[in-house]
């Protein structure tokens, strides 16, 4: 019997653990490679992103992420321009991940510039 209940109490933990987890929603700040001249802001799959010389936030109460680390940083920089850092929901982007995140948003860029023709 009291093993049966093991597996009950364990899986109401686990709930009680990631319930306030996903609860504190959306925070990830990048670094901008150029800073912008006035305080911006832009919303980037239904997160507000708000740049001030060359940091920027962005937050969302409601949306837990926009997709892996990588596709979010992509996304971003398309959005933003170059970034010089990347971090979301406390994982820290390398270097060399951020430079080809950079890449991958030119590429996005580049293809959006294309079909506007």
């Amino acid at each position: 019997m009291q093993f049966q209940a093991l597996p009950i109490l364990a899986a109401a933990a686990a709930l009680l653990i990631a319930a306030p987890a996903s609860a504190a929603g959306y925070a990830a700040n990048a670094k901008l490679q150029s800073p912008v001249s006035t305080p911006t802001k832009t919303v980037v799959g239904d997160i507000e992103w708000t740049c001030e010389g060359d940091t920027c936030k962005g937050v969302s109460e409601r949306r837990a992420g926009l997709d892996s680390l990588m596709k979010e940083c992509r996304k971003v920089s398309t959005a933003i321009g170059p970034l010089a850092a990347y971090n979301s929901r406390g994982r820290v982007m390398t270097e060399r991940n951020v430079a080809a995140c950079n890449r991958l948003a030119d590429d996005s860029r580049a293809d959006g510039e294309l079909a506007a023709k």
